[in-house]
Order: C-alpha cells, then structure tokens, then sequence
C-alpha cells in the first residue's frame, strides 16, 4: 500500500500564512555623503537685505626710490565687495491620513511613511544644495549629447551626469542660461528611469522628447523651476561661478566687476599637464605664490580614481592630520608649498573638474539652517484644505560667499 501523503500542506495554507520580514529598514540609496557640503564653512546668521563680501584686491601705489615721484603718483588702495543675496530651495511632501496611521508602529510597517517621506524629503534637499554648490547659477544639471534616435530617452553629454537625475524629477531645457528663452517655457518633461551605468541615452522621459520644440545637443538640462528666465538667477552661485574655467567677463557678479582683476576677484585656472597629480601641485604652487594656502583639493570619484592608480612618493594615502579627515573622509594627500592638502572625492564634483581651495575663505551663508523644516508659524505640519492628508514645507535661504576668490583654483583633470 503506498504511503499517504498528508492532506494539510503549505499550499492548502498559503492563504493563512505570513510573510517573515527582517526586522530591518530598507536602505536608503540616496546620497547622503557630501564632502564640500559638510567641510564649508557655514553662518547661519544671514538676514537682512543683502550681505557685503568686502575685498581689497590691490594696495596704495604711491612708492618710488624718489620721495616726489612717490608723493605724486599716491593712490589709494583698490577696494571692492561681493553683495551677496540670497536663492530659496524649497521641497514638499504630501502624505494621507489613512497611509499615515496604517504605518505608525514597527508591528505593522517597516518604515513609518510621514517621518520616511519628511527625511528623504530633506535629504532631497541635501543633495541639490551639494550639486549646486559645484555648479553654476544657471541651475543646469546635465547638457544634451548626441540627439536620441529614441525621443523617450535622453542622452548626456557626460555620463556621470546621470547622478545628478531622479525618477520624478520634472526638467525643461535651453540652449542658455544667461540669455533668451527657455525651449517651449511652459513644458516639462518627467524622468521616469535612470540608467547610471549607461553611456549613452541614460535618462528615459515622459512624455516624449518631440512634444519640446528645438531641443539639441549642447542644450542644458534643469530641473523645472530652477530656471524660468535665462540670465535672471534663482539658483545658488556655486564654484563654477565664483573660480570659472574662464577669466570672468565685466559682467557685474554680486555688483562687482572681475575684470579689474581676474584671478584676485575670480579665482586661479590651471590647464591639465600630463597627470592629475602634477596638475594639482603646478595649482598649489600657483595659489602660494598668489599668498593662498590652500588645504583642500576636490574631485570626482573618477577623477579620484583615476589619481590613485598613479600614486607615487609624491601622493600618499593619507597618513597626517587634514581637514578633511576631521570630517571622517578617506583622502589622498600632496605636498604644497604650504603644507599638506587633502584630496578628496565628492559625487557632486563634474567629472574633468577639480577645485583647488583655502576652506576658511569660504562660507555657507544662511537664515538658519540652510536645510530644514519651515514652520515660520510654529507647525511642522499642515493640513491639507479638503482631504485628509498633510503637507510637509521644507527649504532654506543661503548663498556661497567668498572672501578671497585668488586664494583658490579651478583645474582640469584631463
């Protein structure tokens, strides 16, 4: 007789059964680890219209081996201010009644969906408040490559690029940010997948590329709001404003033109010269000679990567205190004119970038904290006008100033 096989089996009971969970978060793989944005100096004391960055960029004249000549050609010293004013960065999260009780407690959810969505909420705003601080005023985050046979994708015309793109993300495009119009300013496209390891068409959208007129490689990518009106900026003034790659033009930068000097009032450039390592101490020595001391150098992870396989006597892994150890960050160290300066890899920096700087130059100029909670009526929380859900207001007021633009440096890395 063959043996019975037994009537109550996993599957009469699948119905009935649970499902065993770890009693883990998920992990967040968002960004969260922002050098330059934690190293930067900050002030959080910025109120008021505007706040003066003064700078003497020259000294009295007046000097001769003879007395008359030197009482004749007297001159005062050059002096000079950046008037700094502040961008807004705001974020929103909306999350219903119902969602909000049904996750409260560990025993029926594994994450509590108010307090998840307010700190990745913030944590959205950590993350655009680094990118911004390496990049322009224009508010670009990526430019258009080769023009997609595919209009549901995007190409970039640097990979890495893609970091800086979110699924949700709402971008419109201009082939400016300083002059003219954006490309039919009252669209936008959706991101809906992004592919970081991809090097071409790494950013799919909705709807299609074609319902924007105009849009061609070398255009610039934004994110919706960032930008409505090219040359009128709302985004904060990051490195590649205050150190270009470029001598900056008489146009007039927080009130001040650059032209009267431009690496005392905008920074050193220092051209690529065979490795990464003997372009960052030809900049070092550049900036010592201008009277800098600078103690920070910041790359690409590429970049980074890049200088560490070609490590030498003359760049070590870091064996003595730096700045940026201070914060708890890896770095390569190089010997400067100065003293030793820390290299360190940051997500945020473009690839093919590297800044070169004197930290205690710069600061983060805020009204509080320049990431936080707005409840300016003393509620973290609002309800939401007829539904049953609330709305979370986060953002901050600031500026990235610079008292001494000569003291640091801009360099390429290829």
């Amino acid at each position: 007789m063959a043996e019975a096989t037994p009537a109550t089996t996993l599957t009469a009971w699948d119905d009935a059964l649970k499902q065993y969970y770890i009693d883990k978060k998920p992990m967040d793989v968002a960004y969260d680890s922002h050098p330059f944005l934690q190293m930067v100096p900050k002030n959080t004391r910025f109120r008021g219209k505007n706040m003066p960055l003064p700078i003497i960029y020259a000294r009295p004249q007046g000097r001769s081996a003879t007395f008359a000549t030197a009482q004749a050609n007297a001159t005062s010293s050059s002096l000079g201010e950046f008037l700094l004013t502040r961008v807004k960065n705001y974020a929103v999260v909306t999350v219903d009644g119902e969602t909000i009780e049904a996750s409260k407690g560990n025993e029926y959810a594994f994450l509590e969906a108010l307090t998840t969505e307010t700190d990745l909420g913030l944590k959205t705003l950590g993350d655009t408040l680094s990118r911004q601080l390496y990049r322009s005023q224009g508010g670009a985050i990526g430019v258009v490559g080769a023009t997609p046979a595919d209009t549901a994708v995007l190409d970039l015309a640097t990979d890495a690029d893609s970091l800086n793109f979110e699924v949700g993300m709402e971008i419109v495009f201009s082939d400016s940010t300083s002059t003219g119009s954006l490309r039919d300013s009252a669209e936008a496209l959706k991101v809906t997948s992004v592919s970081r390891m991809a090097t071409t068409n790494q950013i799919g959208v909705s709807p299609n590329l074609t319902t924007i007129s105009g849009v061609a490689a070398g255009d610039f990518v934004i994110p919706e709001g960032d930008l409505i009106t090219p040359g009128t900026y709302l985004v904060m003034a990051g490195l590649a404003d205050w150190v270009p790659s470029s001598a900056p033009s008489s146009t007039s930068f927080f009130g001040q033109d650059r032209t009267k000097d431009t690496t005392r009032l905008g920074g050193q450039r220092v051209a690529y010269d065979s490795s990464i390592k003997q372009t960052i101490i030809e900049g070092a020595a550049t900036v010592a000679r201008e009277g800098g001391k600078p103690d920070v150098a910041f790359l690409s992870f590429e970049d980074f990567a890049s200088l560490e396989v070609t490590l030498d006597a003359q760049v070590t892994g870091a064996r003595q205190p730096g700045p940026a150890q201070n914060f708890g960050f890896r770095t390569l160290q190089v010997y400067g004119p100065h003293g030793i300066i820390d290299i360190v890899a940051d997500k945020d920096c473009p690839t093919g970038t590297g800044y070169l700087l004197q930290l205690d130059t710069w600061g983060l100029y805020s009204i509080g904290d320049a990431v936080g909670i707005l409840s300016h009526d003393g509620n973290k929380m609002l309800r939401q006008n007829g539904y049953d859900g609330v709305e979370v207001r986060m953002g901050g007021y600031y500026q990235l100033g610079c008292r001494a633009p000569g003291y640091n440096a801009y360099f390429a890395t290829a």
